[in-house]
């Protein structure tokens, strides 16, 4: 029997994963991979740390279910309030990649020393996640919490004066003056990336983690190869999208990141 090959698991609570995806879709095209957005209970970044750990670990064992060759945790308020326990949900054989590690070892590489910002949700923010790492990597860091733009990016609204008008409450005023660099620390945000970049002062570097994940998983020496009968493709293709609820707004993203149609499959969460 032919070896199945094992798919990269992906999760975040919506779209903003998507960022992620696409990057590691692009860097292994011939690998399949799964991507599971928790809609039914978005944005994880105003939830409470407790129950986003039980949205991130329910996830994490379906993936583990559909053989997942590695995890990925595209999503920042998951990543700082449930990585261990992902991580141990996981297990030793499948290896689990955040979205703020990465980031952070980029950015020591290119800024320690300056003075870096970041920007994301409640849950991210308030973790101190981002400003611990990176103070331990050498850097200062100033952080703000820009708790409504997920939910905007979510509903389409990142191009046109819904997310201007957010970016200039939460960006137009001098705490960031004197950044070297902004850390995108939601994995929306790169959706809005360039409307953030105009509000900045002159100079300063956007990171986003997608790019980022993708070179750590590039790095990894994953098994790919299964035994098991291969049931990661639908209908032929490399990419699987699941989500806990469905919604247009998904479907119309997920089409436009990928630039074709795709087909979603509903699995509700088990308790």
């Amino acid at each position: 029997m032919p070896q199945a090959m094992r798919p990269i698991g992906v999760f975040d609570s919506g779209i903003g994963g998507l960022t992620v995806a696409r990057a590691i879709s692009q860097r292994f095209p011939n690998h399949p991979l799964i991507y599971f957005g928790d809609t039914a209970h978005l944005p994880y970044g105003e939830k409470s740390p407790e129950l986003i750990r039980r949205y991130a670990t329910r996830i994490t064992k379906e993936l583990v279910e559909m053989d997942c060759a590695a995890i990925v945790v595209a999503c920042n308020s998951a990543s700082s309030n449930a990585l261990d326990e992902v991580r141990l949900v996981a297990g030793r054989s499948v290896p689990v990649i955040d979205v703020i590690h990465p980031v952070v070892e980029s950015i020591s590489r290119q800024f320690q020393g300056d003075l870096v910002g970041v920007i994301g949700t409640r849950a991210t923010i308030e973790s101190g996640w981002y400003q611990r790492l990176l103070s331990e990597k050498g850097c200062m860091v100033k952080a703000k919490v820009t708790p409504l733009l997920a939910s905007a990016i979510e509903e389409g609204f990142h191009e046109g004066k819904v997310s201007s008008a957010l970016i200039e409450a939460y960006l137009t005023d001098d705490f960031y003056e004197g950044i070297n660099a902004l850390v995108l620390g939601c994995t929306h945000y790169p959706l809005i990336s360039e409307q953030i970049l105009r509000a900045l002062p002159p100079g300063v570097k956007i990171v986003d983690s997608a790019e980022v994940v993708a070179d750590a998983i590039d790095c990894l020496d994953l098994d790919f190869t299964s035994d098991i009968a291969d049931n990661s493709t639908v209908n032929g293709s490399l990419r699987r999208f699941i989500v806990s609820d469905l919604t247009q707004s998904f479907q119309r993203g997920a089409e436009r990141f990928f630039g074709a149609p795709i087909t979603l499959e509903e699995r509700t969460l088990s308790e």
